[in-house]
């Protein structure tokens, strides 16, 4: 390891990664011996290392503090009066405090003195660096920013000031953003507060007084205090008809428009639906948030026996996969995760999605235009002259499109796919209706993983309490199963990082259906849903309400949520 940067072989000794993995990089790692920056990037791109090892032993490396957690920081309004939010991101750092004589600085990269130079000279002090990684940093800026922004000044503004549509596109983040018109900063602020909270929606509600903003968080509405007055209404919504591309001058039609921006150091998909109502046009904006950072199966909560199965489906050699549910029930997390475990430099992988969630390096994704005739059946016949291993259709949702698949994956391409149906064999029930022949769906189809999405019980307000025998019963979850975890089960009681929900953040629930020879039999006579359920439960499926009940068990969630969401299953 001596030939390489000092940092290499602190990540070696210091934090157990084998030798052997820089040993394939060792060329590139030879040209950036003496070039910190380039030898991160290396590092990261062939994930030797993440970001929050490389950046602890940068900090051994020169004898400095590393955190993680500042938690315990408040109010930095002293540092954001007077360093720019842009200058903070460029080099990412920010101070957190001050005393006589000394500046505590959290920052990236330590070799980076201008930014160190500049606030040591702004505040006359000395500089103590506290070494963090760069997501922590951002969010950290971000925080502190937001603090000097409140929502509720631009609606101040709007209240008292004239307002002009703008017809260019902020090309900055918008926290960024010190455009002084009210109407720009209310957007702004509407769409950076949703990205802060994970709001996957947000609600433009207009009344006879007063246009109401609600986010779905965790699949919920929430509305938040910011209220749009009456005669505010139509210039905001010109606003996001402008950063949509949507006609402003019909206000008589339902709309559909999309739009990009960078939120808080985040980048996200906004698709923008209007629709006429006897109070004003409602907008509905739908936030997906792009990330090059896949979620991995690890993180799924898949249960063992469901993931060994479904593991050893997608390292087949042709055959079609299917994950079904709901419309935000995460489907399309799930095929890109079960992706992530296939070799994408060795396999030819190929994506046709409306619109494409998230943008991969290495995979060839298509998006589809209605609007041109490029339907995913189109995109899948001309994908098929592409030399393809591997084919991901957003969704099988015609017949057309079904019956191509079934094709590719007798032609030897493995196919993964959505289908919108309530439970696992009712998919293949599904597909015989969409004109299927039955010993086509039952020779092609290797499983079907149906999952739900539910919300997880707050880790602050999480207590124990005992449950009703009723709720029991319903759930299916027996007495000695109850007793197993001490005869109580969790639940939320309520607090400010849950909204008073008792639940933050969400997590899937799954069945796992296996085309075996039983199940096969059942098609081929019958394309009952109850029988091939039947079927299914005798050899082995594991339900998605006792997947549920599993993760109730180990006190993750909550009998009323996952009856919630399976009671049509």
């Amino acid at each position: 390891m001596s030939e390489f940067h000092p940092v290499v072989k602190i990540l070696v000794e210091q934090f157990g990664i084998a030798a052997d993995l820089f040993l394939p990089h060792k060329e590139q790692l030879m040209d950036c011996r003496m070039d910190l920056t380039a030898l991160k990037e290396v590092l990261l791109k062939h994930k030797v290392a993440d970001d929050a090892v490389y950046q602890q032993a940068l900090a051994q490396f020169y004898e400095l503090e590393y955190r993680e957690n500042f938690d315990d920081i408040d109010n930095l309004e002293q540092f954001t009066k007077i360093i720019p939010v842009g200058y903070a991101k460029k080099f990412k750092f920010i101070p957190i405090k001050q005393d006589s004589f000394d500046l505590e600085v959290v920052l990236l990269d330590p070799s980076h003195f201008q930014p160190i130079d500049d606030v040591a000279r702004k505040l006359k002090c000395r500089v103590r660096p506290i070494v963090s990684n760069e997501q922590t940093i951002l969010d950290l800026i971000n925080r502190a920013y937001e603090q000097t922004r409140p929502t509720e000044q631009a609606v101040d503004d709007l209240e008292t000031e004239q307002f002009q549509s703008i017809l260019e596109e902020e090309a900055e983040d918008l926290l960024d953003s010190v455009d002084e018109e009210p109407v720009k900063r209310l957007v702004n602020n509407i769409l950076w507060q949703a990205a802060r909270e994970n709001a996957s929606d947000i609600h433009l509600d207009p009344s006879p007084q007063e246009t109401a903003v609600r986010y779905r968080i965790d699949g919920m509405l929430y509305s938040i205090p910011t209220i749009i007055r009456k005669d505010a209404h139509v210039t905001v919504i010109n606003r996001i008809k402008v950063m949509s591309r949507l006609d402003i001058a019909q206000k008589g039609l339902p709309q559909d428009g999309r739009t990009r921006v960078l939120i808080a150091g985040k980048k996200i998909d906004i698709r923008v639906s209007t629709v006429p109502t006897v109070h004003g046009e409602k907008v509905v904006m739908r936030l997906l948030y792009q990330s090059d950072k896949l979620m991995e199966l690890n993180d799924l909560a898949i249960g063992p026996n469901i993931r060994s199965n479904f593991d050893k489906m997608i390292l087949k050699t042709g055959g079609i996969i299917l994950v079904t549910g709901p419309t935000g029930s995460g489907k399309t997390t799930t095929l890109y995760a079960a992706l992530g475990k296939l070799d994408r430099h060795a396999k030819n992988i190929v994506t046709i999605e409306d619109p494409v969630e998230y943008k991969i390096t290495g995979y060839s994704q298509i998006e589809v235009n209605q609007k041109i005739g490029l339907t995913f059946a189109n995109a899948l016949r001309s994908v098929l002259r592409q030399d393809p291993d591997i084919i991901m259709v957003g969704e099988m949702r015609d017949t057309e499109t079904a019956q191509i698949a079934i094709q590719s994956a007798l032609t030897g391409h493995l196919v993964f796919s959505t289908v919108h149906t309530n439970s696992a064999p009712a998919t293949i029930t599904r597909l015989i209706d969409m004109e299927v022949e039955p010993f086509l769906v039952s020779s092609t189809i290797i499983g079907v993983l149906a999952q739900r999405l539910v919300r997880q019980i707050c880790s602050e307000c999480k207590v124990s309490y005992t449950p009703h025998e009723e709720q029991l019963r319903e759930i299916g979850i027996s007495a000695e199963q109850l007793k197993a975890v001490g005869g109580v089960l969790k639940k939320g009681t309520g607090c400010e990082k849950c909204r008073e929900s008792g639940y933050h953040g969400r997590m899937g629930i799954h069945e796992l259906l296996l085309m075996n020879n039983q199940i096969k039999n059942v098609v081929l006579e019958s394309s009952d849903e109850n029988a091939i359920k039947q079927i299914a439960l005798e050899t082995g499926m594991i339900s998605l309400r006792m997947d549920g009940a599993e993760k109730i068990l180990q006190g993750l969630t909550t009998i009323e949520e996952v009856l919630s969401v399976t009671r049509d299953s």
